[in-house]
């Protein structure tokens, strides 16, 4: 039987509680582990990692999305850190004792024979103290089936706007690495001319998981500069050259039309 939201939320349960055979059970024995904190390969060293990490901090995670497929669960996750010592080399940032850090990640965990085997961290943004960060209220919907997502990034990839924004309700939100907010269909098309007349955008799809109103995508964007971009929002470029950017990007559907689309960036590759 394939994990399921229920379980997925057992396993944030035993992970909250430091029930470390509670959690690791859910690992396959060569599970790969990528996150900001660190990186690890195989069930002990994860757990290795952990009992490093609780003897340092108490660390809380609240869950404010969850989309299950067959193949994979993605997430919507805050964590909340609260120092118990000193960690000045923290590879997040340092950490004092009594310090409270606050952050919301999207989390990709890759299943198979009902074990995650590769778990992955996009950071999408820190929050503030007091901070509420709101739920994703999972509902059925005319939903997105993945055909149909793959031929709006080949819209987007053609330049064809009036197709890819279609796809957009009036009123669609769409927040770009947790930092800008882009509100309404016509501020994003505006935004998305301005960058193509500076770089050629191309999106490949790696890979799609759809639920009811909610659809999670693994994207590569490689962007080729037109002209020297030294102020360009994913980092200095000069004429020809290439950035690629690895993203898990959640969008919400109402009507089977994107209303809400974040997303949290893996990994970031500058190429001459």
């Amino acid at each position: 039987m394939a994990l399921n939201e229920s379980d997925f939320r057992s396993y944030i349960t035993a992970f909250n509680r430091s029930n470390f055979d509670g959690f690791s059970c859910y690992y396959s024995p060569n599970v790969e582990f990528r996150g900001r904190a660190g990186q690890c390969t195989g069930r002990e060293e994860v757990v290795r990692f952990y009992r490093n990490v609780r003897a340092r901090v108490r660390e809380t995670i609240t869950i404010h999305a969850v989309v299950v497929g067959e193949h994979a669960i993605v997430a919507d996750l805050e964590t909340e850190l609260y120092g118990l010592v000193d960690w000045p080399d923290l590879k997040t940032g340092p950490l004092k004792r009594g310090e409270t850090r606050r952050s919301q990640n999207f989390i990709w965990y890759d299943i198979a024979d009902d074990h995650f085997i590769r778990i992955r961290s996009a950071h999408y943004r820190y929050l503030a103290t007091d901070e509420v960060a709101p739920d994703t209220i999972a509902r059925p919907d005319i939903g997105m089936t993945a055909d149909r997502f793959a031929a709006y990034i080949d819209a987007f990839n053609r330049d064809d706007y009036a197709s890819f924004g279609d796809f957009y309700q009036d009123d669609v939100v769409l927040t770009i690495a947790g930092k800008r907010e882009l509100r309404g269909r016509q501020a994003i098309l505006d935004f998305y001319r301005a960058v193509k007349s500076q770089t050629k955008r191309t999106i490949e799809i790696n890979n799609v998981v759809t639920a009811g109103n909610q659809l999670a995508a693994e994207l590569q964007s490689e962007f080729v500069a037109l002209q020297d971009l030294p102020d360009f929002a994913a980092g200095p470029m000069k004429k020809g050259g290439r950035i690629f950017i690895n993203t898990v990007v959640l969008y919400e559907l109402n009507d089977g039309k994107f209303s809400r689309i974040r997303s949290a960036e893996l990994q970031k590759i500058h190429r001459a």
